[in-house]
């Protein structure tokens, strides 16, 4: 395992925990008093779920399909961190740069997707 496989299971995991916590807490926000509470388990479970998969699909003994969504989903996790912490940077709200961030990763993996199947 390389250190590169390990970093995009790591962006991957950390972003679309952000992504998945994020979506559920606003989602449940006028039916639950503390969608919080519910949004940071779904965001861990799904999280974990996503590291898992970039870290056992992208060997060589990986489907080449497989292995291109793994791929991309690592660097939609990798980009969205950056976007999102460039963003808070530049001052923008919280709220406006996760929507920038999770656009901006978005077509990050599926320009890594298109870029693998090739």
């Amino acid at each position: 395992m390389r250190a590169r496989t390990l970093g995009y299971a790591a962006g991957a995991g950390i972003a679309t925990f952000l992504v998945v916590f994020v979506a559920v807490s606003e989602v449940l926000l006028p039916y639950v008093e503390f969608s919080v509470l519910v949004g940071i388990p779904a965001g861990l479970v799904a999280g974990a779920f996503a590291a898992a998969f970039v870290l056992t699909q992208t060997g060589q003994k990986a489907s080449s399909t497989r292995r291109g969504l793994a791929r991309a989903l690592g660097a939609f996790g990798v980009v969205l961190l950056v976007a999102f912490a460039l963003a808070l940077v530049l001052q923008l709200s919280a709220t406006i740069s996760i929507v920038v961030a999770t656009i901006v990763g978005l077509l990050a993996g599926v320009g890594a997707f298109v870029r693998n199947r090739r």
